[in-house]
């Protein structure tokens, strides 16, 4: 399948990360939307959480910013490290200020990130996430 078609295949997209009482909610939002184009985040309680099923398309910011600043092995290896037992599935974790500033940087550890990381989720369908990963990161 070439990457245009693949383009075009849905993911399931969630994130999620904590508000800390010092923070303001619309930034952490604002740092969710710097992350994938299409999600529509809302704040509930002390979280911030959006969950879509968008084009795969939808991840080309942060698949640029990955191809920019040379990380992809890096984001591969993570992302590989967590994919689910059923191979259609992975996460990792994204500094949140860092987010809020445009830039995508992934945390190995959610303590990386002093005011919590922003989770990102990814479930495939009908492919192996390996091939969104493979997308991502080439």
């Amino acid at each position: 399948m070439s990457d245009n078609s693949l383009e075009s295949r849905l993911v399931d997209i969630g994130i999620e990360c904590k508000v800390y009482p010092s923070e303001d909610p619309s930034k952490v939002i604002k740092a969710v939307k710097n992350v994938i184009d299409g999600l529509e985040p809302v704040h509930e309680d002390d979280m911030v959480r959006a969950r879509a099923s968008l084009s795969i398309d939808a991840l080309s910011k942060m698949k640029r910013q990955i191809q920019s600043r040379q990380v992809m092995d890096t984001f591969r290896r993570i992302m590989l490290e967590n994919e689910g037992e059923d191979g259609y599935s992975t996460w990792l974790y994204l500094n949140k200020q860092a987010a809020y500033a445009g830039s995508i940087v992934v945390c190995e550890d959610a303590d990386e990130s002093p005011l919590g990381p922003i989770k990102v989720t990814i479930r495939s369908r009908g492919m192996k996430v390996r091939r969104v990963i493979d997308w991502l990161t080439r």
